[in-house]
């Protein structure tokens, strides 16, 4: 090969690798940065009374999974009980932004005799942006804005602040306000009353705007028994406020106390193969 030849290679080489890298870096998979040595899993579940329905004044049991995806070699990240699932696509020092996603439980007349004719509100699978910034190393602030798909059309956003704590390298505590809003659209699928539903209960016609939805606050711990092996639990309380709180569901058949708390476990290990998205 000449000169000329070789230098032509190399030339062409150079151009592909930064195509290549232009196309990475404008992926969601740079991002992750994950090497070529797979992945690292957690799967776990926690049983959790909650809530029967949002306002309710009785709880019911319900099982929750406990997942995460990182890559291998990587350390886990902390993550509240109450965190949606979020997938990172722009980390920079402390701050992470990314999309979300939740699925929101139907509510039907069946789950509570207080819902006896009221509108069914379907499955929702809530997608949007979060965003969350470690002010500290011991203070991380958040924020997350959903829209609705499916069940209910309205948009939700959930504000957070937590401080977490380390006293040894096996367990983590935290404990943390929360802010709750809600669009119009989300009130009315679950706290509006029209005529119909008005004759149905004998609640009055209540048409509720946007606004704050609950204040709250959130405790969590989590022990690590093994290098495997993770004990998690969480405790938390909610005020409703503002148009949830003088909805007549609420008023008249639940409670503007809102209580929930779970416990579980989980398992960690490393998968091989091609690198995985960080899911958590």
């Amino acid at each position: 090969m000449s000169l000329r030849q070789l230098r032509a290679s190399l030339a062409g080489s150079a151009l592909a690798g930064s195509i290549a890298a232009c196309v990475l870096a404008a992926s969601p998979a740079a991002a992750f940065q994950a090497p070529s040595g797979g992945w690292t899993v957690t799967i776990g579940v926690m049983g959790a009374a909650v809530p029967v329905f949002e306002g309710a004044d009785s709880m019911r049991f319900r099982p929750l999974p406990i997942f995460s995806v990182r890559a291998a070699g990587t350390s886990a990240r902390w993550r509240a009980p109450d965190d949606s699932i979020r997938i990172g696509l722009l980390e920079h020092d402390r701050l992470r932004v990314g999309v979300s996603g939740r699925l929101r439980a139907p509510r039907e007349e069946k789950d509570s005799h207080a819902l006896q004719g009221l509108r069914r509100v379907g499955w929702t699978p809530e997608v949007g942006v979060f965003a969350e910034i470690w002010a500290s190393d011991v203070l991380r602030l958040s924020v997350d804005g959903r829209q609705g798909i499916g069940g209910h059309q309205g948009f939700v956003v959930d504000l957070g602040a937590d401080f977490v704590v380390r006293p040894e390298s096996s367990y983590t505590l935290s404990i943390g306000p929360r802010l709750a809003w809600a669009s119009e659209s989300y009130m009315r699928s679950y706290f509006g009353i029209d005529a119909a539903h008005s004759a149905l209960t004998g609640l009055p016609v209540y048409q509720p705007s946007y606004g704050l939805r609950s204040v709250g606050i959130v405790a969590s711990a989590q022990v690590a028994l093994t290098q495997a092996v993770t004990v998690h639990a969480y405790a938390r309380y909610d005020r409703l406020v503002g148009p949830v709180a003088e909805a007549p569901l609420v008023r008249f058949r639940g409670s503007r106390n809102q209580f929930g708390i779970g416990a579980g476990i989980s398992y960690t290990f490393d998968f091989g193969g091609p690198p995985a998205p960080r899911w958590d």
